[in-house]
Formats: C-alpha cells, sequence, structure tokens
C-alpha cells in the first residue's frame, strides 16, 4: 500500500511538472506570454470542472484509506472465525487496542506498512491452528467490496460522484488482491500470498509466526521478554535467514537475552545474524544494527558501536523512538556512551517515565526502564 501512496504522489506531481514544462513551450512555438497561455488553460476550467477534479483526487485517497481498513477488517474477522483472539487493528499511525476491557486509540508506526491487524493465535497444538484463513481474510475483503462496488456501478443509475468513488474502489481492491494475493516478497517481506502457502509446508516458519504473535500479544499486555515462557523463543535449526519468520525470532531471542541483562550472549547471537545480514529483509536489517548498538555498547566495545550507529540507524532510531520505547532506550545509550552526555540520557529517561502510558507495547516499556537503568548503573560513562 506505501508502493501504491507512492505511485499516486508520483502521479500528482509529474502532472504539475508537466504543466510547468508544457506552458512554456506553447508560448514559444504560438508567440504567446507564458501567463496569456496560462491564463487560456486554466480560463476554460469552471467551478464545476474544478470540483469534479477535487474529487476525483478526494476519491484516490477515500478508496485508498477505505480499502487499507477493509484488507484488516478481513484479516480481523477471518481470525475471529478460526478462533484468533483480537489484539490490535492499525491503519497508518492510527492503533485501535485492547486494554484492561477497554478499546483504546494509540499512536504507533511499523515501517513498510500502511495497516495491520494483529491477533493472538488459538490456544491449540501448532497442527490444530490454521494460519490459512487469518492470510487469506484480507484479500477476499478486498475481492469481496471490488465485486459490490462493480455490480452496483454496472447494475444501478448511481449520481456520477457515487460511481466515480466506486470505481476507484474497485481499481484499489484489485490493485489490494493482486500485491496481497499473488504469492511474492516485497522488500523481503513476504506478503499474504505467500504466507498462505507456505507456512502450511514450514512448520518452523508456521511456529515462528505463531510464536510473533504470541509474544506480540503478550508484550502488549505488559509482559516482558524476560518474563515469557522459553518456547516462544526457540530459534529454528537449521535457520533460513532469507526466511523473515526465522530472522525475527533470531531477534526475538537475542533481545530476551538482553532483558536478561545475559549481554554478551545477546551480543554473540546478533553478530552471528551480522554474518547473514545480506540475506535478512531490509527492516530487520535496521533492527539488528539497531540491537548490535545496545550489545555492543553494554559489553564495553563502544568503538564497534560505532559503526553499527550509522546516520540511518540513527534515523531509523530518531523516527520510532515516538511509538516504539525500545528505540528511546538506543538513543539513550547512544547519548551515556558514545556521546558522553549524562544529562541528555538522563533526560530520556525520565521523558521516558513520565510518557509510559501512551506506548502500545507495554512490556516492551518496562524492560527499556529496566535496561536504560542498567546503562545508567553500568557504563563507564556513568
Amino acid at each position: 500500500m506505501k508502493l501504491l501512496f507512492r505511485l499516486i504522489g508520483g502521479l500528482l506531481l509529474g502532472a504539475v511538472i508537466g504543466l510547468i514544462i508544457i506552458i512554456p513551450i506553447i508560448a514559444l512555438i504560438d508567440g504567446e506570454s507564458v501567463m496569456t497561455v496560462a491564463s487560456t488553460i486554466f480560463g476554460k476550467l469552471t467551478l464545476q470542472k474544478v470540483a469534479g477534479i477535487a474529487w476525483m483526487l478526494l476519491a484516490v485517497l477515500l478508496a485508498a484509506v477505505l480499502n487499507i481498513v477493509i484488507h484488516e477488517g478481513g484479516h480481523l474477522v477471518a481470525g475471529l472465525l478460526t478462533g484468533y483472539k483480537f489484539v490490535s487493528f492499525r491503519f497508518f499511525n492510527w492503533t485501535l487496542i485492547r486494554k484492561d476491557g477497554r478499546l483504546l486509540w494509540r499512536n504507533f508506526e511499523l515501517e513498510g506498512t500502511g495497516g495491520q491487524c494483529l491477533m493472538a493465535p488459538p490456544d491449540k497444538p501448532l497442527e490444530e491452528i490454521d494460519t490459512r484463513w487469518y492470510n487469506a481474510g484480507g484479500v477476499l475483503a478486498n475481492a469481496f467490496i471490488t465485486l459490490i462496488a462493480i455490480v452496483l456501478i454496472w447494475f444501478l443509475d448511481l449520481p456520477s460522484w457515487l460511481n466515480i468513488l466506486l470505481g476507484m474502489m474497485a481499481l484499489f481492491g484489485i490493485f489490494g488482491v493482486l500485491t496481497n494475493g499473488i504469492p511474492m516478497k516485497l522488500g523481503g517481506v513476504a506478503n499474504d500470498g505467500y504466507n498462505l502457502l507456505q507456512l502450511e509446508k514450514d512448520l518452523a516458519a508456521k511456529q515462528s509466526f505463531c510464536n510473533v504473535l504470541e509474544f506480540n500479544a503478550r508484550n502488549q499486555g505488559g509482559e516482558m521478554y524476560s518474563q515469557m515462557p522459553e518456547r516462544l523463543f526457540n530459534i529454528p535449526d537449521p535457520i533460513d535467514w532469507k526466511n523473515p519468520m526465522h530472522a525475527v525470532t533470531v531477534l526475538a531471542s537475542a533481545t530476551r537475552k538482553q532483558a536478561q541483562h545475559q549481554w554478551e550472549e545477546s551480543y554473540q547471537q546478533l553478530t552471528e545474524a551480522n554474518n547473514h545480514k545480506g540475506d535478512i529483509m531490509p527492516l530487520y536489517q535496521l533492527e539488528l544494527e539497531n540491537m548490535m548498538t545496545l550489545a555492543c555498547i553494554a559489553t564495553g566495545r563502544d568503538e564497534e558501536a560505532r559503526q553499527h550507529y550509522t546516520d540511518k540507524v540513527a534515523k531509523y532510531v530518531s523516527h520510532h523512538a515516538p511509538t516504539q520505547s525500545d528505540k528511546q532506550m538506543t538513543a539513550m545509550a547512544v547519548a551515556l556512551a558514545l556521546e558522553s552526555d549524562r544529562p541528555k540520557a538522563e533526560e530520556l529517561l525520565h521523558k521516558l517515565e513520565d510518557e509510559r502510558d501512551k506506548y502500545i507495547h507495554q512490556g516492551d516499556v518496562a524492560m527499556s526502564l529496566d535496561l536504560m537503568h542498567w546503562f545508567l548503573n553500568n557504563h563507564p560513562a556513568q
């Protein structure tokens, strides 16, 4: 979906650039001034035409947003029907979560995604858990809404403004079906169609998929990684580093070791992952570098930490710190160890303490605060 918005933005930018280029060319050919040609072109635009163009642009945006909501709603419905439990529902940065029996809105961002519906898997043996309907739900929802839009346009005499919106809904729905339904990896991320076919064949990946959903639910509920069952962090053997489900389990296991203050063990595990960095999807590469920075600082390898904390990683950390508390922890550790700025480190700690309730993953918040105190008390820069 992010690709789609880039395409829309590119088309709009292209139209503007096209006008900027073509108007002077027409003026040169006709021997008229640029202002005269521009007045001629825009003078033919009536208020009705301007309103029509504005509605078409608005319809594009509305259709895009509605299709994201419908897609994620499809995952939600399919998941509920097959025994999964609601955890969170996100479109763009707006995220609906359940906390203490209440539904609350929170802000959360995950790079490369326009929306996401996360659920807790059924409490059943792995072979009895069905991942196919959960993954298929989004595509089926897009296909259903596309069919409804086409039927309404074809058989009913609707106002033109409504036909435009329904037409855009159908186009975006088809786009969603193709990009999510045809098995593929986009930027290293497996889409719904890929997961639909592969998870039931690769039991290790299926186990990792269910583990990720479960420890996300536990994390959101306030449980730290160090408190979760060890079974959730069992690493597949052998590891397929190109498989995001395998790679994320390694990162989760290394995070758990950091939460337990087993820094050297985490460092060794992350170093092994770093040796396969080229096979890991880009988003997880950034997360790996972020975690390597922490592990290096905690084990006294500050110079190596500087190599991992590149400008790209620093931007990644800064961008996600407002919605991911562990990134706030990284910023604090960097300020303390690499910038020798203890007051700034303490300020970041106090900021997280004051704002802890705004974060979705309360388990991460508890872990981050614990480790931030650990850094302040144990790093030589103290």
